[in-house]
């Protein structure tokens, strides 16, 4: 009876171990050459934030996009940018648009995200900050360069 005891104790203990060193985490990976770079991590949390920087690629203007975790996906909840035009959100169904001093502003998107790929490119600044971190990508990547953003 004790040693059964010991190998259900055990178990408990391992099963405990596992699920508290198996968290889910954020990875953002670049996908260079043939092979995909960590570039960093952040464990999963509910309103996690994370924020896209880029200069749009046709109006050469400033685009942020606002993002948080809900616990299952990531959801675009706001859009920033100094320009209406391409690609970017501005009908009634996107959400709920206004102005403040140079920014169109398009709040409560409420877009559901699982997962983001998206590329640096010559003169977009590419930036992300995941939880307070800031990375700018396009100082680390070569123009092209994939990023992934996914929840593992």
């Amino acid at each position: 009876m004790r040693k059964m005891l010991k190998k259900i104790f055990a178990a408990v203990i391992l099963i405990v171990l596992i699920f508290k060193f198996a968290e889910e985490k954020v990875y953002v990976t670049a996908e260079v050459g043939d092979t995909a770079e960590i570039v960093t991590t952040a464990a999963v949390r509910k309103n996690l934030p994370l924020t896209i920087k880029f200069i749009h690629s046709v109006q050469k203007t400033p685009v942020i996009e606002e993002l948080e975790f809900d616990g299952s996906d990531f959801v675009l909840r706001r859009t920033k940018y100094q320009s209406q035009g391409v690609g970017l959100p501005f009908m009634e169904s996107d959400g709920i648009f206004r102005r403040d001093g140079d920014w169109f502003i398009m709040d409560n998107m409420n877009r559901r995200i699982k997962s983001l790929s998206l590329r640096t490119g010559v003169g977009t600044e590419l930036t992300i900050n995941l939880a307070g971190e800031e990375i700018r990508l396009y100082e680390k990547f070569p123009p092209g360069t994939k990023i992934n953003i996914e929840i593992k």
